[in-house]
């Protein structure tokens, strides 16, 4: 009897975590489960926490971490989808190289001019880049042409 004892006590010694002990378990940022520790340490013996209530708890953090699981992949969908536009519309304003376009001037007369290059703004605007040092926005496109000196 007194072996079982000593290994009983030397499991106790090597430092494993108790059930409801806190020291070696990290949880982050999760308060859920802080809370959910804190109830259970502090619950009476003689009336713990049903099982419904308990169970209920538990699906509502399930659905926390999916919710969260869910908004973190719908904000890379988001991200992807803007990488997308932006290769669409260089794509489409990589046709106009080269190419004469038409637009309305600052004074409102329509003007042309030879497209030199096509970038993506800040903003997210694809831009061109026109001769001269000019560079409108695609939107502002209202005729396209092949070059004079093409």
């Amino acid at each position: 009897m007194p072996t079982s004892t000593s290994s009983i006590t030397s499991l106790n010694n090597v430092g494993g975590t108790g059930v409801l002990s806190t020291g070696q378990a990290s949880y982050g940022d999760n308060p859920f489960l802080k809370l959910l520790t804190a109830q259970l340490e502090n619950q009476t013996p003689l009336e713990p926490v049903d099982n419904a209530s308990f169970m209920n708890q538990m699906a509502s953090y399930t659905t926390m971490n999916e919710q969260r699981d869910l908004n973190s992949n719908m904000l890379k969908l988001l991200d992807y989808q803007g990488v997308l536009a932006r290769v669409q519309g260089l794509g489409q304003g990589s046709a106009l190289l080269g190419k004469e376009v038409s637009y309305a001037d600052d004074s409102g007369q329509e003007t042309s001019a030879k497209v030199e290059s096509v970038y993506v703004a800040e903003s997210g605007d694809v831009r061109l880049k026109l001769a001269g040092g000019r560079d409108i926005n695609m939107r502002e496109v209202i005729g396209i042409a092949e070059s004079a000196a093409s």
